[in-house]
């Protein structure tokens, strides 16, 4: 997963890189078009799709705006999972979610390809990791450990904070193409902190603006543009609006701040 797109060569010079040094590793792109130098974005998107993949699977993920600068490169592994990129916040989502068990440096440039570009390292240390890794060579070789705590936090974080019995706080952390707006906490952890059930009404305020919507398992049993908070398919809460954008009814970009509250009966 990169943000480097499907237009420029470096997409490929990664591959080529990998099935130079393991020709039988197994290449899967998760998607090559987060935007640009987001961070906050790659690592949401890694969050959201990394249990789909089989356990053993190589996460290989290059959102770097510093390149070249102190930042470390990393090896993190999980429970199921390896995690190989920048220091930069783009792995700790996924890891974290997962079970972080061990977190490398990658310093051993005996794993490196050469010579080492101070502008490319997705291409000449954090494929060939992956690769050698991928081929049988043990995580500790690629260098020393490092505490858990000293990884760098990304700017986005699940989390739900309670402003009183009846309503709670969330960021907005994801808009898709159809405007339906991810928020920070999963569905199940809104609607207990709440006492939320499927039909209960909701306001939603967004700055001084107040909204109605319900609650639903799906935007689709409402009537067209009403607002719906729901379970989405990787079981955060979202809103979304029957055939329309919640992203335009409600005035959201991603990390405005939203309250939602339960309707008194």
């Amino acid at each position: 997963m990169t943000d480097f797109g499907y237009e420029d060569p470096y997409v490929a010079a990664m591959k080529g890189v990998a099935l130079d040094i393991c020709p039988h590793v197994r290449v899967v792109d998760i998607t090559h078009s987060i935007p640009s130098f987001d961070i906050d974005h790659a690592a949401l998107t890694l969050f959201m799709v990394y249990r789909y993949y089989p356990a053993g699977t190589i996460f290989v993920a290059v959102v770097d705006p510093g390149v070249g600068s102190s930042r470390r490169p990393l090896l993190i592994v999980t429970r199921n999972y390896y995690f190989i990129g920048p220091d930069n916040g783009v792995l700790v989502l996924a890891a974290r979610d997962d079970g972080i068990e061990a977190v490398f440096a990658l310093e051993n440039d005996l794993y490196f390809r050469k010579p080492v570009s101070s502008s490319f390292h997705g291409r000449d240390i954090f494929t060939p990791v992956a690769s050698w890794l991928a081929c049988g060579t043990p995580p500790n070789s690629f260098g020393p450990l490092q505490p858990v705590d000293s990884l760098k936090e990304p700017g986005i974080a699940m989390k739900m904070k309670r402003i009183d019995e009846k309503c709670v706080e969330l960021e907005a952390i994801y808009v898709d193409k159809f405007g339906n707006v991810m928020l920070s906490a999963f569905f199940d952890e809104v609607a207990k902190a709440l006492d939320l059930g499927l039909g209960d009404s909701i306001l939603i305020f967004v700055g001084n603006r107040r909204f109605e919507a319900r609650v639903e398992k799906v935007f689709s049993i409402v009537k067209e543009g009403e607002i719906v908070l729901y379970k989405n398919s990787f079981h955060l809460a979202e809103l979304a609006v029957n055939k329309g954008s919640a992203k335009n009814i409600l005035g959201i970009e991603k990390r405005d701040a939203i309250k939602i509250c339960k309707a008194m009966t």
